[in-house]
């Protein structure tokens, strides 16, 4: 199978350099686009000459003016972007479930909890990259057929 797309997703930099992060993540090939869930979207600034398209939203830890969640297309996928804590991720995912639904989302990345998750569940992935300063991020693999692949590192 040829891999179409590859989306490197990051959330909770939390301030920390992401130079050692990006550099791993290139090792696997050149990501298509950047997602960053939030708690540190501003981290990939020094980087920004370096990276595709970057989607970020912001976390309950972010003073950066960016969306506090994003619905878009990308690669014929519908994305669900945003950071978790108004859904309460830490203790259901009721709540982000439903929203998901709302919007259609084929996909649906989040992050806050610090630990890395990914499920399928009524027909939409959802992605959690972990904390990026931790060095954990994932990079969502798109086939041509439009097959998903989370992959977590």
């Amino acid at each position: 199978m040829e891999i179409r797309h590859r989306i490197l997703v990051l959330s909770d930099s939390h301030g920390h350099n992401l130079s050692n992060l990006l550099m791993k993540a290139r090792s696997m090939g050149e990501a298509d686009a950047v997602l960053h869930a939030g708690d540190g979207c501003r981290d990939l600034e020094p980087y920004r000459s370096g990276l595709p398209d970057i989607y970020q939203v912001l976390g309950n830890c972010d003073l950066f003016p960016a969306a506090g969640e994003l619905c878009f297309e990308l690669f014929k996928k519908r994305f669900l972007l945003c950071h978790g804590h108004r859904y309460q991720v830490k203790s259901t995912m009721s709540l982000l479930e439903d929203r998901a639904h709302e919007v259609g989302a084929d996909v649906c990345v989040f992050g806050h909890t610090h630990v890395p998750f990914n499920e399928y569940k009524n027909g939409v992935l959802y992605l959690n990259p972990g904390a990026a300063w931790d060095g954990h991020f994932s990079v969502l693999l798109m086939l041509a057929d439009g097959t998903l692949y989370p992959r977590m590192y």
